[in-house]
């Protein structure tokens, strides 16, 4: 599904259109979700 580039703002280049999300955001959740179980388990 990609956009076309009428779609886009100004200004907006056609490579900042991002799709997917980045492999970074699985790993904050993780630790997210790990350290919110960790002060659970600690108490």
């Amino acid at each position: 599904m990609k956009k076309d580039k009428k779609d886009l703002p100004a200004g907006v280049p056609e490579e900042n259109v991002y799709e997917n999300p980045h492999i970074l955001l699985y790993v904050f959740y993780a630790i997210a979700a790990a350290s919110v179980v960790l002060l659970m388990v600690n108490q």
